[in-house]
């Protein structure tokens, strides 16, 4: 009985909480990953470079790619904050990218490129913008709905 008793107890500690939390439940109570992002403008768009930070290993953030991935298919965007500002939103209005992320061996690559309405100059604008605040020591955020997944320093 008692066995049986302390596996069910972790299950039911998170059962009475509303329905409208559940979904941000699981990675809630995750700290975001500590990465070191620098990015960089390609001719296809903004090439954002992520490598591991304190507390992450490469496995943490080949599944953080996967699932942002995953997320991002299934229409949740997915923000960079800075300061709780939406990065993509510092040309006035807000800037959809379309992005794609890939694990290679030094880590996880986001590309982010042009989308409706948005300009290669507009997206290098924002590339600039984030590198500077990055330099001066303020870590950018990669956001999915209302949830801190990754804060990323120079």
């Amino acid at each position: 009985m008692n066995p049986a008793m302390q596996t069910t107890q972790p299950m039911m500690a998170g059962m009475p909480m509303p329905t409208g939390m559940m979904p941000s439940m699981p990675m809630g109570m995750m700290m975001p990953m500590m990465c070191h992002m620098s990015c960089e403008m390609t001719p296809k768009g903004m090439k954002c470079t992520m490598t591991p930070g304190e507390g992450t290993t490469m496995d943490m953030m080949s599944d953080m790619c996967t699932m942002l991935m995953t997320m991002t298919k299934s229409g949740m965007p997915v923000m960079m904050t800075c300061n709780a500002m939406p990065m993509m939103s510092c040309c006035g209005m807000p800037m959809v990218p379309t992005m794609m992320c890939e694990m290679s061996a030094q880590g996880m690559t986001c590309m982010m490129m042009p989308n409706d309405g948005m300009t290669m100059d507009m997206l290098k604008m924002c590339c600039d913008m984030m590198t500077k605040m990055m330099n001066c020591g303020m870590p950018m955020m990669l956001m999915c709905g209302a949830m801190p997944m990754m804060c990323c320093t120079a």
